[in-house]
């Protein structure tokens, strides 16, 4: 019976040892496994990471050209708010000029456009200009019939009309005028 006892324990030891060399070589594949997860958990939370933060600049890159341009926008609302004051306040102090600048202005733009005879009619709402001194300044006949405008005065010669008047002189070449003050007030344009 020894020898059966010999037998069973040694198969007992050897199933023992088989066991523990199976329990060893499992919590050797598990370690291998858990750190391969811990690698990849790893690399998955860098490539998180990494995509966010693109994401993140993205973003960021969005909101900030939103918000300058609206930035821009506000400041060229501005700029042309400016503009327009600076004009409206040139026109209010061409339309308060006194009778003798309002003379001397009619002068010049009848010699300028070449008019020396024909027939004026004053605007309806006009105070500063009168009847002698539109022919103190050219030989110009009033004509017959109501004014159909409001400021300054038309001269017709033949089948030509022209009005001329501070406020439609700043309206033709508004444009032109907008575009020089806005060069005196904010330079070429050019943001430096």
């Amino acid at each position: 019976m020894s020898e059966l006892d010999n037998v069973s324990k040694k198969v007992l030891d050897d199933a023992l040892k088989e066991k523990e060399q199976e329990l060893k070589e499992a919590k050797k594949k598990a370690s291998e496994i858990i750190e391969k997860a811990k690698q990849r958990a790893l690399e998955i939370h860098r490539n998180g990471k990494l995509k966010a933060w693109h994401k993140y600049k993205e973003v960021l890159n969005v909101e900030l050209s939103k918000i300058k341009s609206r930035l821009n926008q506000e400041i060229l609302l501005y700029k042309i708010n400016l503009v327009d004051e600076v004009i409206n306040k040139a026109k209010e102090k061409l339309l308060g000029m006194s009778k003798e600048d309002y003379k001397k202005f009619l002068e010049k733009n009848l010699k300028a456009l070449n008019i020396d005879s024909g027939y004026y009619l004053i605007g309806s709402e006009e105070k500063d200009i009168d009847s002698k001194m539109i022919e103190s300044i050219a030989n110009l006949k009033k004509a017959e019939g109501r004014p159909d405008f409001k400021k300054g005065i038309k001269i017709i010669k033949g089948k030509a009309e022209c009005i001329i008047s501070p406020d439609v002189l700043i309206d033709s070449e508004i444009d032109d005028i907008r575009m020089e003050v806005a060069l005196y007030l904010f330079g070429n344009g050019r943001e430096k």
